[in-house]
């Protein structure tokens, strides 16, 4: 409390201090996730101009937090320091505590993380959305428990940030859905198999296009194989996942013109495993596919962990979390106030649809 306290009246006294902290722990967060990186490269990384960065590079430098090497410029030891114990401080400053309080009385979640920045301005943000996740699930793992990932970029820095861990038997990863034939860093088969990899587990892939004709679908559904890898699919105890944009999401699953013109009409704002939902949360479109079905989510599952961020997701992120519950919400500024802005602040005691 009475740090709290300091930390507000230290605001009051030096208003200021908020945006200069701000930046400057931006600047050394990069540097965390990007080193060693040119000026040039880092102002994009940051959406800065070189001559703001020029001057705060030159501080950090003086106050030993920041090296050049042959490379691009690094963080020293300090300046590692500084970025790994400064979030507790820097999350109440921004009072990212408060967003995450709303957030938790607007949507249907039982808890929320919010980091600072906006992953479609600062490419680090996304990273310190997936190091969140993984922070969350690594508390979640006990023996013998299924583990599923959807796939997407952000899932995919829930991979990368997850550590080396050993000392669970009996775990699995597997994919939560088939693959959308995009870049295959983002796949769901290859997330899973990352973090199988970390977490020195089993894993099973599925080798299946995510969008298939209803005829192939029920002809797939008769093969062993196939049944066996979904039967261990739809076991999964906890379960990561993004959310996607309708318009986005349908272009994707590879959708026509037309096709994304009608589930615009009916209102689709946001996509999960296929599945488009409008702002009240109901369901206005589905792709067939294989993988977690959407009405186990909710029976089978022990812990579901949301992983999503960036303004223009907010819209998304709302009309389903509104309407679907869920275990955690990891997300980032960007999004947190646009969807408090989007569902005016406060939620309806009597129900659960978006305002917006």
């Amino acid at each position: 409390m009475l740090k709290d306290m300091r930390l507000e009246q230290l605001n009051i006294l030096v208003p200021e201090m908020k945006s200069f902290l701000s930046l400057r722990y931006r600047v050394l967060r990069n540097l965390y996730y990007f080193q060693p990186v040119g000026r040039r490269l880092l102002a994009r990384y940051l959406s800065e101009t070189e001559r703001v960065l020029r001057k705060e590079l030159d501080l950090l430098k003086k106050q030993g937090l920041v090296k050049v090497s042959r490379g691009g410029m690094e963080l020293t030891p300090e300046g590692m320091n500084i970025v790994l114990n400064m979030r507790p401080y820097l999350h109440k400053l921004l009072g990212l505590t408060d967003l995450e309080e709303k957030l938790k009385g607007l949507l249907q979640v039982k808890e929320v993380i919010v980091v600072s920045g906006d992953m479609e301005v600062e490419q680090a943000v996304r990273y310190e959305v997936g190091r969140a996740g993984a922070q969350a699930l690594c508390q979640s793992l006990r023996d013998n428990v299924v583990i599923a990932f959807s796939g997407g970029t952000t899932c995919a820095a829930v991979a990368e940030m997850m550590p080396f861990i050993s000392e669970y038997k009996g775990l699995k990863v597997v994919p939560a859905r088939g693959g959308l034939g995009e870049e295959i860093h983002y796949q769901a088969n290859s997330i899973a198999a990352r973090v199988a990899e970390k977490l020195h587990c089993s894993y099973r892939l599925l080798h299946l296009p995510d969008s298939l004709a209803e005829e192939t679908l029920q002809a797939l559904l008769q093969d062993p194989k196939i049944v066996e890898v979904l039967e261990v699919i739809n076991s999964a105890q906890i379960l990561v996942h993004g959310i996607g944009t309708a318009r986005e999401m349908a272009l994707r699953r590879g959708a026509g013109g037309e096709e994304i013109k009608n589930l615009l009409e009916k209102g689709a704002v946001g996509e999960i495993f296929g599945v488009f939902f409008n702002c009240e949360g109901e369901v206005v479109g589905q792709v067939p596919s294989l993988g977690l079905y959407l009405e186990n989510l909710n029976t089978t599952l022990k812990n579901i962990i949301v992983v999503a961020g960036g303004k223009r997701k907010a819209e998304a992120i709302a009309a389903i979390l509104r309407n679907h519950p869920r275990d955690l919400l990891v997300t980032d500024e960007g999004a947190a106030r646009e969807i408090i802005r989007l569902c005016g602040g406060e939620r309806d005691k009597e129900a659960h649809s978006c305002k917006y």
